[in-house]
């Protein structure tokens, strides 16, 4: 009998794939036993994937840290890289942004993505 996966552990999980897919270093800092709705935990899940995978193909970081919190009756997810950043302002934003604010506002939630060329990228997901 499996008890259904907390919010960190679908978390860990999908960024550990995605990190040993793309060859980066993620450090973990989640809050344990964080239960949100089935989707709201896939929607986090697959956004941190999909910032993983985004900071490991266009930053160049080789390290991105992980951050899972729950903040008053909302859950707030960080991935954060140290890589070459970029404008979110510049009008190429790819189909990956695209979908990661499509998750999280599909699951109630908001994204925030901010960036300064040269100094990395904070994606962060309030739910």
């Amino acid at each position: 009998f499996s008890h259904p996966q907390t919010a960190a552990e679908a978390v860990t999980e999908t960024v550990a794939e995605a990190a040993k897919r793309s060859g980066v270093t993620p450090s973990f800092d989640l809050a344990s036993g964080i239960r949100v709705p089935p989707a709201h935990r896939d929607a986090l899940a697959r956004i941190a994937g999909e910032a993983v995978t985004n900071a490991a193909r266009h930053s160049g970081a080789t390290r991105v840290e992980v951050r899972l919190q729950r903040l008053g009756s909302r859950v707030r997810l960080l991935i954060a890289d140290h890589g070459c950043g970029f404008d979110p302002g510049a009008p190429a934003a790819g189909f990956g942004l695209v979908s990661m604010r499509e998750r999280a506002s599909s699951a109630g939630g908001e994204l925030k993505i901010s960036s300064i060329p040269g100094h990395g990228t904070e994606v962060e997901v309030m739910l």
